[in-house]
């Protein structure tokens, strides 16, 4: 009998349980509203929170809409300068030479990334495997250059300082004030008071992504939905999702730091110093960190290295034999009688010389570049600002990664239009002593370089930032947690 009235209770007691965990949780959440609606603290951080989110999103659509429609004017006049070059040999052609643009998803104007460091444009000549060049932030002030506000920064910095200024007093006030024992008598859970008002103050934050998300919706409407991407659906999904989960690891950090502290001031100085340490510290020495164990060469010793290497173009006695095989092929004594073109042959030969140059420098360079962001996404195990960086850029498309995806994708671009240009110099001989000449025919038969970023690999995307940023996120709770239940256990003394 004892057993089965155990049972009974057992079984009634959890949806009550339950019903007052929610009722708890809604009385809490309106509660912290009406208090936060009329404290005039919360609406100026606010007002000059979505301020500044406001100007960024507005200076940075702004930016991204005249860089699209100036890269697109340039491309279209690049393509009418090279179909209209006039008759000329392939190979003066090649080094004629074009421009390809780099082009920008919509994310790029939330999280600019690196963009305003590296180069727009790349020129795609014969011979030459060239830098990008015309990068953004060399024609920008010194300051501009050091602090570029972008809604980005908004999200990553100063949202998490606006939570803590609105929240540091969460719980450490009511502590101060000895109010935390009446609250217990009344039977409210601090677990669900402390979800509560951790919910409202993510909300808060929140509202700070507004901008942003009206500047992307007004950016995709005037580019009629067309993006350089191949995922932009799911690129746009994980960046709302990822920044949900790190405003959350905040929330949560923010509750725990409230928590824990006797008084306000300790909670807020415990707070300030996580804020820094997380959000400006740690991101910065992985970024030191990474460049000391994978270093990069100057510009000037990498460029000196690849000319020193390219040497001479053709190696003259490997040249000379592969003559020789041909007039033997074709039963002619001199070259002039061969009924195909030998300079052509030639860049065919010096191309591919060049080609392996290229490779062999360029390679550990890029190698050298995806060791600096693995080694920089384990920062994100500890710091969710860190990982939420990582992620945000990659999703933009505005990270390393990407850029050298478009560096590789112009250079085999390059490699095509020489071997096309080559290869017809190479089926046309000079004929009485009247070098050969291409026309237009041949010029618009080169296809312009139509470049889109390929899809995420989801299992990197995991690994080295999903992974990271809900690890802390479970720990951020985790300490959430314990921060309450030492408070509940020391309120009741």
């Amino acid at each position: 009998m004892p057993a089965n009235s155990n049972a009974i209770t057992s079984t009634v007691s959890r949806p009550v349980v339950d019903h007052v965990w929610r009722q708890a949780f809604i009385g809490a959440w309106q509660a912290d509203w009406r208090e936060r609606r009329r404290d005039w603290r919360v609406a100026l951080v606010l007002a000059l929170g979505l301020a500044l989110a406001a100007g960024a999103a507005l200076l940075a659509s702004l930016d991204l809409e005249r860089t699209r429609a100036a890269r697109t004017v340039a491309a279209a006049a690049e393509a009418e300068r090279w179909v209209h070059q006039g008759s000329k040999n392939p190979h003066s052609a090649a080094h004629y030479g074009v421009y390809a643009f780099k082009p920008l998803p919509t994310l790029a104007a939330i999280d600019p990334g690196i963009e305003q460091y590296v180069g727009s444009s790349i020129w795609l000549e014969a011979h030459k495997q060239n830098d990008m060049v015309y990068r953004p932030a060399a024609d920008s002030a010194g300051a501009d250059r050091q602090f570029r506000l972008s809604p980005a920064l908004v999200l990553q910095v100063l949202a998490p300082a606006a939570m803590i200024f609105l929240g540091f007093g969460m719980f450490a006030g009511e502590r101060e004030r000895g109010m935390l024992p009446a609250l217990r008598l009344n039977g409210a859970p601090l677990g669900a008071i402390a979800v509560a008002r951790g919910a409202v103050l993510l909300c808060l934050a929140m509202t700070l992504s507004l901008p942003a998300i009206v500047a992307i919706v007004a950016l995709k409407w005037q580019a009629g939905g067309g993006e350089p991407v191949a995922d932009p659906g799911l690129r746009a999904l994980l960046f709302g999702g990822g920044y949900l989960v790190y405003l959350t690891v905040w929330a949560a950090i923010i509750t725990a730091a409230s928590a824990y502290a006797a008084t306000l001031r300790a909670s807020l100085a415990l707070l300030v110093t996580l804020w820094t340490a997380l959000t400006l510290v740690l991101p910065r020495a992985a970024a030191e960190l990474a460049q000391s164990a994978a270093p990069l060469p100057s510009a000037q010793a990498f460029r000196q290295a690849v000319d020193d290497d390219l040497g001479m173009p053709d190696d003259p006695q490997e040249a000379e034999r592969h003559k020789q095989q041909l007039l033997k092929q074709y039963g002619v004594d001199k070259v002039a009688d061969l009924p195909v073109n030998w300079a052509g042959i030639s860049q065919l030969r010096s191309e591919a010389h060049g080609n392996v140059v290229f490779d062999r420098h360029y390679g550990p360079l890029f190698a050298a570049l995806a060791s600096q962001d693995r080694a920089m996404a384990l920062a994100g195990w500890l710091s969710p600002a860190a990982a939420i960086a990582g992620l945000s850029s990659r999703l933009a498309a505005s990270d390393s990664a990407s850029h050298v995806e478009f560096i590789r994708a112009a250079e085999t671009h390059r490699r095509l239009m020489q071997n096309l240009l080559n290869s017809d110099l190479a089926r046309h001989p000079d004929r009485d002593g009247v070098k050969y000449q291409a026309d237009a025919a041949l010029w618009r038969s080169i296809p312009p370089l139509t470049f889109g970023f390929a899809a995420l690999d989801l299992r990197e995307v995991a690994v080295r930032w999903l992974l990271p940023l809900f690890t802390l996120l479970v720990a951020s709770i985790g300490l959430a947690w314990a921060a309450l239940r030492r408070l509940r256990l020391g309120s009741v003394k």
